[in-house]
């Protein structure tokens, strides 16, 4: 389907990368902001905010590797969203849990610059 000229899949890149640059963005204003203050506390956030992005973009891109085009039913742009929300909330939950480890990671080798200061 066709809006004035862009398809549903233009449409959803755009939305992906204007997402992928608010996070990008963020991130970096919260290291910025933890470093500058030497708060720890705003490291430690910065870093799960950014295990949290990088597990989304590892969940997208597994989808991305699954054909869906064998399914009953197509996906439609409403589903292609709920699927992007879902791995954004799951992200979210994996890296304010126990996580995969690359936040303490972060944080560890971080934290030496702070004490440094």
């Amino acid at each position: 389907m066709e809006i004035l000229g862009i398809t549903n899949s233009a449409m959803l890149q755009m939305q992906t990368r204007v997402d992928e640059v608010k996070t990008e963005g963020t991130f970096q204003a919260a290291l910025d902001s933890a470093m500058e203050t030497e708060d720890k506390a705003r490291l430690r956030k910065a870093c799960v905010a950014f295990e949290g992005y990088f597990v989304q973009m590892m969940l997208k891109e597994m989808r991305k590797s699954v054909d869906s085009s064998n399914g009953l039913f197509p996906k439609g742009h409403t589903e292609l969203i709920f699927e992007g929300m879902l791995d954004e909330e799951i992200a979210k939950s994996v890296a304010e849990g126990k996580g995969i480890g690359l936040a303490d990671m972060m944080y560890q080798q971080l934290e030496k610059n702070i004490k440094n200061l």
